[in-house]
C-alpha cells in the first residue's frame, strides 16, 4: 500500500521520506495562507466556535449568519455554497491553487440527509471545477463538536457508505479522506474497550467504499495524569496503551483493507511532536506500508 504523505504543521517525518505537499488551514478565522509548496487546503471543521469577523467573510453574509452560538453550520443551505466558493478563492489569493481542498460535513438538525447534502455541495463544486479544474476535493467524516441540537451526518460506518452510493451514481469529483481514530470513536469504540474484535467489526466494513476513499488521517492519544484522554497527542503505543498485539493487529487490517494498488494521501494530525508521528509512521512501516 502507498501513501503520499501530507506535511503536517512543522513535524518532520523520518528522514527516509520526503514530503512535497503541506497541510494549511482554512477555516473561517483565517484572513489569508502562505503556502511554501504543493498544498492540501484544509477547510472548515465546526469543532468549536469562530469569532467570524474575517475581512474574506464581510459580505458574505449566508456563512456569517449560518451558525448556532458561533459554531459555523456546514452547507446549510445553496446559497451558503456560493459564499464558501467565494470564501475559497479569496483565501486563495495570488497563490497557486491548491492541490487537494479538504471540506466537512454538516449537521443533522439541517441537513439530515446525504441527498440535501449533495445538492448543496455540487454547487460549489461546479464552481470549483470552472475555477481550480485539477483540484481534488475530500470529505472527512467527523466525529465531536460543541455544537448542540445536531450531529455530523457523516460519522459512523453505515453513512459513509450512504455517501459512497451516491458518489458512484452522480458525476462528482468529491472523495473520501477517512480519519481512522474518528471512525472508531463514532462506534462507541474508546481507549477503554478496544479490542481486536471490535477494531475487526468497524475496519473491515470499509473495504466496499474503499473505492471512494483517497486519503487517510492517523494520530494517537495520550492519558493524561488527570485521567483524560487527549486526542492528537502520543503515538500509537500510548492510543492501544502499550498492547503491541493490538496496535499491530489494527495496522495489518488498515493495510489489507487499502492495498488495492491505489495511491492514497495520509495526514499524520499529530499535535504533540516529530518523535510521536515518526513512531507512528515507523510502525506503519513496520507492517508494509510504503511513502512515496
Amino acid at each position: 500500500m502507498s501513501l503520499i504523505p501530507i506535511k503536517y504543521h512543522r513535524k518532520i517525518y523520518p528522514s527516509i521520506i520526503k514530503s512535497n505537499i503541506e497541510e494549511i488551514a482554512g477555516h473561517f478565522d483565517k484572513e489569508n495562507i502562505r503556502p511554501k509548496m504543493d498544498y492540501s487546503l484544509h477547510t472548515e471543521y465546526s469543532v468549536g466556535k469562530r469569532n467570524l469577523v474575517s475581512k474574506l467573510l464581510s459580505d458574505l453574509h449566508y456563512i456569517k449568519n449560518a451558525n448556532k452560538n458561533s459554531v459555523p453550520q456546514l452547507w446549510y443551505n445553496k446559497k451558503w455554497s456560493g459564499d464558501f466558493y467565494n470564501f475559497i478563492t479569496r483565501i486563495v489569493g495570488n497563490n497557486k491553487p491548491p492541490d487537494i481542498i479538504e471540506i466537512h460535513p454538516p449537521f443533522s438538525d439541517y441537513c439530515n440527509l446525504v441527498y440535501d447534502f449533495i445538492q448543496n455541495y455540487a454547487i460549489f463544486e461546479l464552481k470549483i471545477r470552472e475555477t481550480f479544474p485539477d483540484t481534488k476535493i475530500f470529505i472527512e467524516n467527523r466525529c465531536g463538536t460543541i455544537y448542540s441540537g445536531g450531529k455530523f451526518i457523516f460519522s459512523k460506518i453505515n453513512e459513509l457508505n450512504q455517501l459512497s452510493d451516491v458518489l458512484d451514481k452522480n458525476n462528482l469529483k468529491l472523495k473520501i479522506v477517512l480519519d481512522i481514530p474518528q471512525l472508531l470513536a463514532a462506534h462507541n469504540i474508546n481507549l477503554r474497550n478496544i479490542s481486536i474484535a471490535n477494531i475487526e467489526s468497524v475496519l473491515e466494513s470499509i473495504k466496499t467504499i474503499a473505492h471512494n476513499i483517497s486519503g487517510i488521517h492517523l494520530w494517537g492519544k495520550k492519558l493524561t495524569e488527570n485521567d483524560r484522554w487527549i486526542s492528537h497527542i502520543g503515538d500509537l503505543n500510548d492510543y492501544f496503551s502499550g498492547n503491541k498485539e493490538q496496535k499491530n493487529f489494527f495496522l495489518r487490517k488498515v493495510y489489507d483493507v487499502f492495498n488495492d494498488g491505489k495511491k492514497r494521501y495520509f495526514v499524520p494530525e499529530v499535535n504533540s511532536s516529530s518523535e510521536d508521528l515518526q513512531s507512528i509512521v515507523n510502525d506503519m512501516i513496520n507492517v508494509g506500508f510504503k511513502f512515496v
